[in-house]
Formats: structure tokens, C-alpha cells, sequence
């Protein structure tokens, strides 16, 4: 653990106050300071002793404390309307109490949002010595000054090798310099030159990318988790490591006291090779079983499998939603398809798999009934190109896509009545019915109760949590947004990697397309009664297209909408289409 000495800024803020303003401050640090120097308090929530002495430990490691006062930092209230800063627990005050009697840390108070310094007689006990120290303002109008202002100050109090740390590292190189070129000198004269350094070992490849992450960026598993697996070993690796356990202890304590099974079972989806994950599943195993339900029936949202081997199911309630969007989420021509929005019914329950139908899945029927899986899959053939150009690739199939996969990976380069024999076969092996989803029910479970663009709201910002899309993990070439990174740059990630929606479902946006059982048609003006009614599938005869929905992993955030859909002709296999199974309820 770093002593105070060693160069470190904490940031310490609340969430409902100040988290704007928390990460921009953040990635301003970061381009002035080493980045793993700057240690941004994630969010704030309740939690255990156990936690706040690790926070406690991390405010240790620092030399610099910025405690982010916004409006309403004082007066924010829990549910029982109590002040949140009153708090013994709270881990805003814990932290900033921390920082306070600690002789090597230097507080500083950042005012933001027009905040004024808080009244000392307002504050607990132990936080009244903040007012005591010189307080920094930073405004919206004037930010980049105000915030060169504070990176001054706390240059001053950080030390001479991280405060000057681009001189260090010139000094640094120009010494290794004048060695290579005395070991070069020396390593002609013996005829070593083709062995005698290891030049590579100068610049990291792990440093240069952890430098390019936000905070953002470093609170996602599947990021940490992929970054991780690519840097094993290094320094950057490590403090990846660092992060994973700082948001999975985070995530952990938030529901470690529940009676509700899903959250834990989501959690462990995620963060299933956690430190928490042995405490998740001992709790798990406390909790009452989930009550059996007869054939047909079982009790709105819950999970269950008609076997060991099946798709894990979600049971969807019926209800109503508004499909399609407005021309303001539209930008592309093909988007008007969307609409005009229609007023649906989903009049029955039914079931639908809370994940994609996964290569071992797949697998298993594959064997079973020794279906023909064809000879091509459609992919991109000029990966490399500015311009990507897609076309069937001779010897790709869902076993060798042309990117890894295992068993847990979302099956692709299956076409349309691939996916319906499927489910035929499943119905057949478990008595139950399965088939592909509606349209209309593929977006009512999409959504999940949302309106809005992505079933959490509209900041494209926050896709990178819930899906896999085309990012900062991209190469250049690709024409896609780079706000954020997914973790998975060509290809798909496992199932289960991301945030669920409001229905536990998963990959909902993004990885992989999924084919539904509706005939494609140019917009919803024309939609039957019967859709409307009651959710059925728009079926014309001899269609020659279907409807694909939820986006790929080569997408950018437009394209990966709740509301989004495309055409495909149903013979066509492609690494960006997959499926998942709905299932009947009742009789």
C-alpha cells in the first residue's frame, strides 16, 4: 500500500450532487498527473464496516484530498429524510473525516455548482475542521481556469518526481539513452546487437492503453475483466485488479442483506469470479428455493429451466407499450420504419430467455439431429479498410465464426429457420412450447417499462455498461462512436457480461442481432388489429424478408435503440445474428 509521499489524489463526492463534475475533474488530472496517481470515489451508497475501512485504507494512500461540495451536498436526504451527511455510516462523510485527521493528507474543498462553504455549526463533529481550510471555487462559465487553478495547487503538494513527472521521465530517457548507446557501442564490438537488449520493454503497451481509460471506462467489469486477461502480470493489470475488487466489494454490499434472489443472481453473472462471489452464493443457498410452479404457470419475473441444458427463461407479464420511436431518435432513412408509433397489448404471459441462445445450446441440437449448418457465414472481408465490405466468407460456420467463442458465447451464423428448428426441437425434448419472440414482444421485454432510446434512459454514455457495440475499443478505421469501451473490440462477449434490464434480461442491446418471427414490413402504418391487440406476430404470406432486432457487437450506439430493426432474408447466416427462444405460459 502507498504511504502518503507517494503522489496520490483522492476525489470525494456524492453522487446526487456532484458526479458530473467529479469526472470531468477526474480526466482533467488525469491528463496533467500519472493516471492511476488520481483515485475517484465511484459512487456513493450505504454499506458495512467492513467496507469503510477499505475506503478508509484507500483515503491512506493519499497526499491530496478534493472533497467536491456541491448545492445540495448538505442537504441530501435518505428515505427516512434524514440528512445523509449525518450519517455515521455514509461514505462521503467517512471518507472526508478520514482525510481530515490525517497529518499527510492535504484537504482541499472544491466548490462547485455555485456551492457556498458550508457553515461549520451545520456540520457533524467530526467534519467542522473542513471549514478551517482554504476552499477552491471552479464554475461552469470559467471551468478550464478554475480547474488549472486547483491542478497549481495541488501541484505544489504533490511530490517532485510526480509533480514534474514529464521532466523525470525525459531525464529518465535521456540516462537510458546514453546507456543503449554505450551497450550499443559494446554490443557491436561483440556481435550482439541482434540479442543483447530488450527494447520493447521501454514503452508498455498496458501503460498507453490504461492512459486512454475514463472513470467511467474503469467501473466496467467486462472493460477490467477483458483488460485484465490482456495485460496479465503488469503494473496497469494490477491496478485494473484493484478496480475490479473496489466495484464488486461496492456492488456486493449494496445487496448482501437481501431476500430478493435475482439481484444476487445478476450479481453473480457479472462478478462471478469476484472475491464476493463464494459470500453471494452461500446466500443464495440460505434463501428459500423459488416456489414451483405447475406447467404453464409461474409468477411474473421469475426465472426458471425446463432442464439442465435449456435456456434459462424470464417469465414476462402481460402489459402495454408504445412501439416504435419519435423522428427525434431518428437518424438515418431507414429509421422511419420505426413508426409511427402504435399503441400494443401484450395480452397473454409468456416466457423468454434471459439470455441469447448460447453456442453450447446450440451445439447440443446441432449433434442431436445432425442438422447442415452450410459452408459460409456473412462477415466482414475488409476488416482493415475504412470502407467495410460484408459478403459470405467461405468455411465460417457457428462453430469457427471468425473470432473466439466458447460454450458461453451467444451462438451466430444462424439463419432464420435455424433458429425456428431449434425451437421446435426444444419444445420436442422438454413437452413445452418454444418458439422465436413477436416483434412486438421482443421490444415489450427489450424496454422493460422504458420509453426512452436504451431501456435506462437516453445518455449514450451509460451503453457501454448494458451491451456490446462498436467503441473505443475499436481500431480506427471503424466509423463508430468512442465515448466509451465495452471491454470486447472485434467480436462478441459472453453472455451475461452487462448490466440487465428492469426484467433481469441481458444483451437486449447489442452483441448480437436477434431474429423474431415477424415478416419485415416498411413501418407500422399498416399494423394488423391483431398485433395490436394482443402482441401476435405480423405475418404476410411469402415474405421475403424477416426482422432482425437488439443490434451487433460492430454497431454504433444509433443503431443499437430499443426501438431499432432491421430486414433480413431468412436464409442468410451472418456473425453478427443470433437469437433467443420465447416460451408459452398457460394454457
Amino acid at each position: 500500500m502507498r504511504k502518503p509521499g507517494s503522489g496520490n489524489v483522492f476525489i470525494n463526492y456524492r453522487r446526487d450532487d456532484s458526479a458530473g463534475w467529479a469526472g470531468r475533474l477526474h480526466d482533467r488530472l488525469a491528463r496533467v498527473l500519472p493516471s492511476r496517481r488520481v483515485f475517484i470515489d465511484v459512487e456513493g451508497i450505504e454499506g458495512g464496516e467492513a467496507f469503510a475501512r477499505l475506503l478508509d485504507a484507500q483515503v491512506a494512500r493519499c497526499d491530496v484530498f478534493l472533497a467536491l461540495i456541491g448545492s445540495h451536498w448538505l442537504d441530501l436526504a435518505d428515505a427516512d429524510g434524514r440528512r445523509r451527511i449525518d450519517d455515521p455510516n455514509d461514505f462521503v462523510r467517512i471518507e472526508i473525516a478520514s482525510a481530515l485527521r490525517r497529518d499527510g493528507v492535504y484537504v482541499i474543498p472544491v466548490l462547485v455548482d455555485e456551492a457556498p462553504v458550508p457553515n461549520a455549526e451545520a456540520l457533524p463533529e467530526d467534519l467542522r475542521p473542513l471549514v478551517e481550510h482554504n476552499a477552491v471555487e471552479i464554475s461552469r462559465e470559467n471551468f478550464d481556469r478554475d480547474a488549472d487553478r486547483l491542478i497549481a495547487t495541488i501541484r505544489r503538494r504533490l511530490p517532485f518526481t510526480v509533480r514534474h513527472h514529464r521532466l523525470v521521465r525525459a531525464l529518465w530517457a535521456t540516462s537510458v539513452l546514453c546507456l543503449v548507446g554505450a551497450a550499443t557501442v559494446a554490443a557491436i564490438y561483440f556481435g550482439r546487437v541482434p540479442t543483447a537488449f530488450g527494447l520493447e520493454n521501454l514503452v508498455r503497451p498496458s501503460a498507453r492503453e490504461w492512459r486512454t481509460l475514463t472513470y467511467v471506462d474503469k467501473t466496467n467489469p467486462a472493460l477490467l475483466r477483458a483488460f485484465i486477461g490482456r495485460h496479465p502480470g503488469t503494473p496497469e493489470g494490477d491496478e485494473a485488479g484493484m478496480w475490479m475488487h473496489y466495484i464488486s466489494a461496492r456492488a456486493w454490499s449494496k445487496i448482501q442483506d437481501t431476500s430478493d434472489r435475482r439481484p444476487i443472481s445478476d450479481f453473480l453473472s457479472r462478478f462471478g469470479d469476484s472475491a464476493e462471489a463464494d459470500a453471494a452464493k452461500r446466500r443464495l443457498a440460505e434463501l428459500p428455493p423459488p416456489r414451483e410452479h405447475g406447467p404453464g404457470e409461474a409468477a411474473p419475473l421469475s426465472r426458471f429451466a425446463d432442464c439442465p441444458d435449456c435456456p434459462e427463461m424470464v417469465a414476462i407479464p402481460t402489459g402495454h407499450l408504445l412501439m416504435g420511436s419519435l423522428d427525434t431518435e431518428w437518424t438515418a432513412p431507414e429509421d422511419r420504419y420505426e413508426g409511427p408509433r402504435q399503441a400494443v397489448t401484450i395480452a397473454r404471459p409468456f416466457a423468454v430467455g434471459r439470455f441469447e441462445v448460447t453456442v453450447g445450446q446450440f451445439r447440443q441440437f446441432v449433434e442431436a439431429t445432425g442438422r447442415q449448418m452450410g459452408f459460409e457465414c456473412i462477415g466482414i472481408i475488409t476488416p482493415g479498410a475504412p470502407a467495410k465490405v460484408w459478403d459470405a466468407i467461405p468455411g465460417r460456420d457457428f462453430r469457427h465464426p471468425g473470432f473466439a467463442q466458447t460454450d458461453a458465447h451467444p451462438v451466430v451464423c444462424v439463419n432464420w429457420d435455424d433458429a425456428v428448428a431449434y425451437t421446435q426441437w426444444l419444445s420436442k425434448q422438454t413437452g413445452a412450447t418454444y418458439r422465436l419472440p413477436t416483434e412486438a414482444e421482443w421490444e415489450y421485454v427489450a424496454r422493460a417499462g422504458s420509453q426512452d432510446s436504451y431501456t435506462y434512459g437516453d445518455d449514450e454514455s451509460r451503453l457501454c455498461q448494458y451491451g456490446n457495440g462498436a467503441d473505443r475499443g475499436m481500431d480506427d478505421t471503424w466509423n463508430a462512436n468512442r465515448w466509451c469501451a465495452d471491454g470486447t473490440a472485434i467480436g462478441t462477449a459472453r453472455v451475461g457480461s452487462y448490466r440487465p434490464n428492469a426484467f433481469g434480461l441481458m444483451d437486449t442491446h447489442g452483441n448480437v442481432h436477434e431474429w423474431v418471427a415477424d415478416c419485415y414490413h416498411e413501418g407500422y402504418a399498416g399494423m394488423p388489429e391483431a398485433t395490436r391487440a394482443s402482441g401476435a406476430a405480423w405475418i404476410t404470406p411469402n415474405c421475403a424478408t424477416r426482422v432482425i432486432r437488439g443490434g451487433c457487437w460492430a454497431y454504433p450506439p444509433t443503431q443499437l435503440r430499443s426501438a431499432r430493426r432491421e430486414a433480413w432474408e431468412p436464409y442468410k447466416r451472418s456473425y453478427c445474428v443470433g437469437f433467443r427462444v420465447a416460451r408459452e405460459l398457460g394454457p
